[in-house]
């Protein structure tokens, strides 16, 4: 492919999701993609065949999978994928939009989903070598725990519209950690002492 048809290419997914960033999903169409990017509607058309199609273009762009890492723990591998998750909402301004757009379009929902389950993988995977380290009880729940340890970002991003400051992230994993940690032996009754 020549460097020409990248680019508009390019061109024309910013555009697209500056739109959405600015506006949401309804105020997208081939003519203000056009408008903003500098491609020819009848480019657009024939790259992508309709305004659907390049909303989804644009959304699975965006979409980007965690790199995992084994530092050697659960918390630095924790915290080594949730830097990676902040940074990516913060810099990601459309998120909100298209996660909203996502509950009403099947295809979006199916790819935010496929999305969502390779993560969830990750997340397994970091707690599964952290419970073969002795640093997590066997029976943790993986899937509470990984809701535990996202969700206070994803809100702040989806909900509150917020920046994350990025120094939030340690505590919360330590908070998560402390809640599954390990489970402590119960003291057998002769060990108990009243006062």
């Amino acid at each position: 492919m020549s460097p020409r048809p990248r680019s508009s290419e390019s061109a024309v997914i910013r555009a697209t999701l500056d739109l959405i960033a600015e506006h949401g999903v309804t105020a997208v169409t081939v003519d203000a993609v056009a408008d903003r990017s500098g491609v020819s509607r009848p480019t657009i058309y024939r790259r992508w065949g309709s305004r659907d199609s390049l909303i989804r273009a644009a959304y699975a762009r965006m979409l980007r999978s965690l790199v995992e890492m084994d530092t050697g723990s659960v918390r630095g591998d924790l915290l080594a994928l949730l830097r990676q998750l902040v940074a990516y909402l913060n810099r990601v301004r459309v998120f909100p939009s298209l996660m909203e757009a996502a509950a009403r379009d099947p295809e979006l929902a199916a790819m935010s989903e496929q999305a969502e389950r390779r993560t969830r993988a990750i997340y397994e995977r970091v707690l599964r070598r952290g419970v073969e380290r002795g640093e997590l009880p066997a029976g943790v729940d993986v899937l509470l725990f990984t809701e535990l340890v996202v969700s206070p970002f994803v809100y702040r991003r989806v909900v509150s519209r917020d920046e994350i400051d990025p120094a939030s992230i340690e505590p919360v994993v330590d908070a998560v950690l402390a809640a599954f940690g390990r489970i402590p032996a119960r003291p057998r009754q002769q060990d108990v002492h009243t006062v």
